[in-house]
């Protein structure tokens, strides 16, 4: 998003919601500028427009990111937990414990990375744990991960990178403590 992208998101703010305390000035749009520069702008203008139809009050910057990383995961395609378990059941209707190759090939990588989770393809067919119980595992798995790739959306790189570089020197921190208490 750019620089006068931004000046335009925080006019439309103020026009849609005029009794807001938004103001177009240099610090409102900086700040918004630098949480959200990291992404499309005209997805950014197509996030608020979605969002200035239902809200009756303006969206916060954690709103469009939100909506913007709803967007992303509808466009790829990402079926919900429900959906993703009934693919699983299909695929072992289908290919059984003994083709897992052609399963992970109708799966997909981020179904098939859930099923790793709950102990890969021969413990879903075939384990010990009743359906339900592996159901219910995968479903808490799969829908972590999602949020995880949600995340990586909704916080802005720059942001990560720095907390990834202030938390840095404190981990190595405690790591030197624990070498010394040991």
């Amino acid at each position: 998003m750019t620089k006068k992208e931004t000046i335009t998101l925080i006019q439309t703010l103020v026009i849609y919601y005029p009794a807001s305390r938004i103001k177009a000035d240099e610090l409102t749009v900086n700040l918004y500028y630098e949480a959200l520069k990291d992404l499309p702008g005209e997805l950014v203008s197509a996030a608020v427009k979605r969002m200035t139809a239902t809200l009756k009050f303006p969206p916060t910057i954690a709103d469009i990111r939100e909506t913007v990383a709803k967007a992303v995961e509808d466009a790829r395609g990402v079926p919900s937990a429900g959906e993703a378990w009934a693919r699983v059941k299909r695929a072992i209707s289908r290919y059984g414990w003994n083709r897992p190759e052609e399963a992970r090939a109708f799966l997909g990588e981020d179904i098939w990375r859930a099923i790793n989770m709950v102990g890969g393809w021969m413990e879903v067919c075939v384990g010990e744990s009743p359906a339900s119980v592996v159901s219910a595992q995968f479903e808490r798995r799969y829908n972590a991960m999602r949020e995880q790739e949600r995340e990586l959306v909704q916080i802005p790189s720059t942001v990560r990178e720095e907390m990834a570089r202030l938390v840095g020197p404190l981990t190595e921190g405690m790591r030197l403590e624990e070498g010394k208490a040991g």
